[in-house]
């Protein structure tokens, strides 16, 4: 399947048919790097989000999805296949809709891919248990699919970070609602074009909506009929969901936002820790990962060889399209998003000490697109706004510690509890170190390992639920007790 390179106008995906006519006029979604065209796209109206969800409680009724696992595993393994088929061409199409390098791209559509595969194997492990309560009394305890499940998926990830609930939510034997951001929905309109083409997809198992979150997402959460909500964005975001999916008490998993901290600790390796720091900060994708390791916490007796060496490799990252080769920091997403970003280093200027970045584009080719240099701060106050705010961009705080106990204080003081990382060659206090810190995921002597296979998920204010796993698979289930009176 290849995707076509001229001016597309991507519709809405409902029942098995492709729907215009949408509300208002079509989205026009531009290339960070220089503001270009990319495609059009088209948003649902009331009435569409109305539809998509009968479709998919149609679908779940009338046809032997959620009961036939082997059908569900073999249309996830061909959905896989056929994503990996896509591979060059989607990776330049992410590239293009968000700016991101070309290689991350590529990495996106693989582990999309991955997730499939591996919850096509479980597709067919779906099990509960069974007991014996009393002599004549058996208990039979099943895992059955929630029902309809809207997934509601960021710009930064659209591809990987769809098929990360989507998989198991589909293994589990769920029909979807899927809204993408409006402002990256073309690469994730290729994808669903892969579903519409696999036979063992039900039509109406799958539906696609293009749409603000304040009007198409707010309705998915709000409509009765949509029995689980998959959020994956900022906090603020999320509380916001949580209210309103409280009217009619739906079920809710929720991946947000993070400040997570990489500790390196004297004894690391720190040639290795300083390109750990630089990765972990995912200026790969401007800074636009939500476990970002966007606090760098360093020993008094290391901090200044280390934030010169950090330095180094910053300021001499090549700045640029992610589709030219070599090309190691993109722009990020918008205008708004980059005004945003340097809101926050102005007032890191006021808070700290700026040790490189932080200027403005203001000549060449980089100043038509929406960039931002690799900026660190250094001496960054606890208490820092750019210490407990997710930015969202290519931004780095330096913090100092002193010992152990400093160091996990450090770490555990903003509100988010998504990720972090300790750097040492002692792995006895690699691990009193990673049990201090209050995160869902903690990497040692390495930063922003996923796997299919192993769960992922935030504590504090990073998140409800967990993604990936057998935790993952059953996150998109509900338990059913039934029991059984024998007879003597």
């Amino acid at each position: 399947m290849a995707i076509a390179t001229e001016v597309k106008t991507y519709q809405n995906y409902i029942g098995g048919d492709w729907v215009g006519n949408g509300a208002g006029q079509p989205l026009e979604i531009l290339n960070p790097v220089d503001g270009q065209l990319v495609y059009r796209a088209v948003s649902a109206t009331p009435e569409q989000v109305d539809r998509a969800v009968a479709a998919a409680r149609n679908a779940l009724e009338t046809t032997d999805w959620s009961e036939n696992p082997e059908r569900r595993a073999t249309a996830l393994r061909k959905l896989s296949d056929g994503l990996k088929s896509l591979g060059k061409d989607l990776a330049r199409l992410l590239s293009m809709e968000a700016g991101k390098l070309f290689p991350v791209s590529l990495t996106e559509v693989n582990r999309g891919a991955d997730a499939l595969s591996f919850y096509s194997g479980l597709a067919r492990a779906i099990y509960g248990r069974t007991t014996t309560l009393t002599p004549d009394s058996l208990a039979i305890v099943l895992r059955e699919p929630v029902g309809v499940v809207g997934i509601i998926v960021p710009w930064n990830m659209a591809l990987s970070l769809l098929t990360r609930p989507l998989a198991p939510a589909l293994a589990a034997g769920n029909a979807v609602v899927v809204k993408p951001s409006s402002m990256t929905p073309g690469a994730t309109a290729e994808f669903i074009g892969l579903i519409d083409s696999i036979e063992e997809f039900p039509k109406g198992i799958v539906n696609f909506l293009i749409g603000p979150g304040g009007t198409v997402g707010d309705q998915l959460v709000k409509h009765p009929d949509v029995d689980m909500i998959s959020f994956t964005g900022d906090t603020s975001t999320g509380k916001h969901v949580v209210r309103t999916a409280a009217d009619t008490l739906k079920k809710v998993s929720l991946e947000l936002g993070g400040k997570s901290p990489n500790i390196i600790f004297e004894d690391a390796d720190l040639e290795r820790a300083v390109k750990g720091a630089i990765n972990g900060a995912s200026f790969f994708n401007a800074g636009q990962v939500c476990i970002a390791g966007s606090r760098v916490l360093i020993p008094s007796k290391v901090h200044d060889e280390f934030v010169e060496r950090m330095k180094s490799v910053a300021e001499g990252m090549k700045v640029g399209d992610g589709l030219e080769r070599g090309t190691q920091l993109g722009p990020v997403i918008s205008r708004g998003q980059q005004e945003r970003v340097y809101s926050y280093i102005e007032k890191g200027k006021q808070e700290a000490e700026l040790v490189t970045g932080g200027y403005r584009y203001e000549d060449g080719p980089l100043a038509r697109g929406y960039f931002v240099p690799p900026t660190i701060f250094d001496k960054v106050p606890v208490g820092a706004t750019i210490a407990q705010e997710e930015i969202f961009g290519p931004v780095v705080a330096v913090q100092t510690f002193n010992d152990e106990e400093e160091a996990a204080r450090i770490a555990n003081s903003t509100v988010y509890g998504l990720a972090a990382a300790v750097w040492t060659r002692d792995i006895n206090k690699a691990l009193r170190v990673a049990k201090k810190v209050r995160s869902g995921m903690v990497w040692i002597n390495t930063f922003g390992k996923l796997f299919a296979a192993a769960e992922m998920g935030g504590a504090k204010q990073s998140g409800i639920g967990r993604s990936y796993g057998l935790e993952g698979l059953h996150e998109f289930t509900e338990l059913k007790h039934i029991n059984i009176q024998l007879e003597d």
